[in-house]
């Protein structure tokens, strides 16, 4: 009897779907989970890119990206081996638990700029399973070397794109900036809420992030860094360009391409005050100014070490129109702040105080009593040569070298409203 051809179809299709399935079966496990475990390292390579992981890992976890003081060896280190140290669970709770405070090469330098950003409740568990398998597969067996790496860059996730979207790879530098007198500041705000808006100062956040790795698609602040002095201080003047500033351009500093953030730290400020690179005014100006240092470590010295007087009481380094970026138009109005008695106006006037101050006085430090430049008589015999008394040596017990020598007459030296005070006795 003779079979239809239809009936003899359905019986191959339904053997050969039998022998299909009996394959199937026939299969070890460890093949199926294999098939299985590349499926979704497949999926987490598009979960790695999806969440813009590769930004700060590098491509396909190759590491390299710099993290400026980090413990690391100043780059982020690179995921190849990460599974062998991490069971799937440990993985998981570093993906998600939020910003970690990367370790500093230097305890005492500045934050590293990079950190893990806040996934918990943005990535779904089965994404999360996905981003460990890939991880995992990122791992090269025994004996074997890492995979090559591809060289073209997945595009950026749009959202973090923008320029208040900072914070997703810079949490902890961002939470720490909270504390800065910038924050909140009309120049670091958006509208009424207080947002930071980093790009205030380094420029668009869009482009940097698109252009990651890019050292000129941001101005950096640190000395290290590609930008130039120029670029740096024109950030600090958008908004310092007036006030004690106003005749920065052009001025001593500036024509030295000293740059704002060599004596201040935005971000990290060593001092409450004024944020200082250093802990107080004096030593951010002995970092350049070592001959001062010196000078007020001397037996007679201005109460700066005693904290009543600082640099910026005479001199404004921002820049003045007057010689040694003296606050006031000449030397005599700087001291005439502190030592109004010495002002007059003098019936009889002694010269060379009324010219400069600093004709007898060194105002940094001095080895001689009251900040003399030269110990008496012979400061007074630098002019006074033949005048009355002889200029020749005299002995200790003199009355003209002894205690305060020409003082002990001419206490007055400053000037004298006497009528008979032309000799400037008392």
């Amino acid at each position: 009897m003779a079979i239809p051809k239809s009936k003899t179809l359905v019986a191959v299709c339904t053997g050969a779907a039998l022998l299909v399935m009996l394959a199937g079966f026939a299969l070890p496990r460890s093949a199926s989970r294999s098939v299985d475990n590349q499926q979704a390292a497949e999926q987490g390579k598009l979960v790695f890119e999806k969440y813009g992981c590769f930004v700060c890992h590098g491509n396909e976890g190759s590491g390299g990206v710099k993290n400026r003081n980090s413990a690391t060896g100043g780059f982020v280190n690179a995921l190849t081996y990460t599974s062998r140290a991490f069971k799937d669970a440990d993985l998981k709770e570093r993906i998600i638990k939020g910003p970690t405070p990367v370790k500093k090469a230097d305890p005492h330098g500045s934050t590293p700029p990079l950190s893990m950003p806040y996934f918990r409740g943005v990535i779904p568990d089965a994404e999360l399973n996905d981003l460990v398998a890939y991880l995992r597969s990122l791992t090269p067996e025994e004996g074997e070397e890492p995979k090559p790496v591809s060289m073209e860059r997945p595009p950026v996730p749009d959202f973090m794109l923008g320029d208040n979207n900072c914070e997703i790879c810079h949490s902890v530098v961002t939470e720490h900036f909270k504390t800065n007198p910038h924050y909140g500041a009309d120049a670091t705000r958006k509208g009424t809420s207080e947002v930071i808006v980093c790009s205030s100062c380094h420029g668009s956040g869009k482009t940097h992030a698109a252009s990651y790795g890019d050292p000129q698609a941001i101005i950096q602040f640190s000395k290290e860094s590609s930008s130039t002095v120029q670029e740096k201080n024109a950030a600090c003047l958008q908004c310092h360009e007036k006030g004690i500033r106003l005749y920065w351009k052009g001025s001593t500093h500036e024509s030295k391409n000293l740059a704002c953030v060599d004596c201040h730290k935005i971000m990290e400020p060593a001092s409450p005050q004024k944020l200082f690179a250093k802990v107080n005014e004096l030593e951010t100006c002995f970092q350049c100014h070592q001959q001062r240092r010196a000078q007020m470590q001397r037996s007679s010295h201005m109460p700066f070490r005693e904290g009543k007087i600082k640099c910026s009481d005479c001199h404004n380094p921002h820049g003045t129109a007057n010689e040694k970026l003296l606050t006031e138009a000449t030397v005599n109005e700087n001291c005439y702040k502190c030592h109004a008695d010495k002002r007059g106006p003098y019936l009889w006037e002694h010269p060379p105080v009324a010219e400069n101050c600093l004709n007898c006085h060194e105002p940094h430090g001095s080895n001689h009593e009251k900040l003399l430049v030269v110990d008496r008589p012979r400061l007074c015999q630098r002019c006074h040569i033949e005048a009355r008394h002889p200029t020749t040596p005299q002995l200790a017990t003199a009355r003209f070298a002894f205690n305060r020598s020409c003082q002990n007459c001419h206490s007055q030296i400053h000037g004298s409203n006497s009528p008979s005070g032309v000799r400037f006795h008392r």
